[in-house]
């Protein structure tokens, strides 16, 4: 028997081998890059929702400047177009309306005629007064025009008969009448006796 059987056998491990550190090392890269990984997402997230709720209030912030910008401008315009007018002001401009508006309905009685309306139309051209001459305007647009007359056609002269004393009195009358006997659409004349010593002349279209 060796002298060796008796003693306890051991077999030595070593547990700083290459492939336990290796192990281990592993370990620490993997929980470092996972770790990092995390990190970086986290970032990401970050920046994605801080640039989404920067650029909504951009848009927001635009959008209520414009909203501001259009209120400005409507302000200014009705601001612009609405003067504002003194207590004086207002009654001159009343007064001068009122004595259009009485000379209108003067010379109106019936209609206006083609010339009566040209003056008015120039008087309210030359008025100065914005106000007043918009409101002289619709005065003068709300009455009728009076369409004149038409001539009446003289009477036809020549569509009657003419006595004479002689034959002589009738020619000359017809010669003297001529032109216009002809433009009235007569080309001759007649000339009879009616008995009684007289001569009658009668036109011939």
């Amino acid at each position: 028997m060796n002298r060796h059987d008796n003693e306890p056998q051991y077999k030595k491990y070593d547990f700083n081998s290459e492939e336990n550190r290796r192990r281990q090392h592993k370990k620490q890269y993997s929980g470092w890059w996972l770790a990092l990984l995390i990190l970086v997402i986290g970032i990401a997230l970050a920046l994605s929702v801080s640039w989404l709720l920067t650029s909504g209030n951009g848009r927001s912030k635009s959008n209520s400047t414009n909203e501001i910008s259009k209120t400005i401008n409507k302000s200014e315009k009705a601001l612009t177009g609405k003067s504002d007018k003194g207590a004086l002001t207002s009654q001159v401009e009343k007064n001068l309306v009122n004595a259009f508006s009485n000379k209108l309905k003067d010379a109106s009685d019936g209609g206006l005629s083609p010339k009566e309306r040209s003056q008015f139309q120039t008087t309210i051209n030359e008025e100065q007064n914005q106000s007043v001459r918009s409101q002289e305007q619709n005065l003068l647009n709300g009455v009728k025009s009076n369409k004149p007359a038409k001539p009446q056609k003289a009477p036809d002269q020549f569509a009657s008969t003419h006595t004479f004393a002689s034959v002589q009195d009738a020619k000359n009358w017809a010669n003297a009448t001529k032109q216009q006997w002809l433009k009235a659409g007569y080309v001759n004349y007649t000339i009879t006796s009616n008995g009684q010593g007289y001569f009658i002349l009668r036109f011939i279209k």
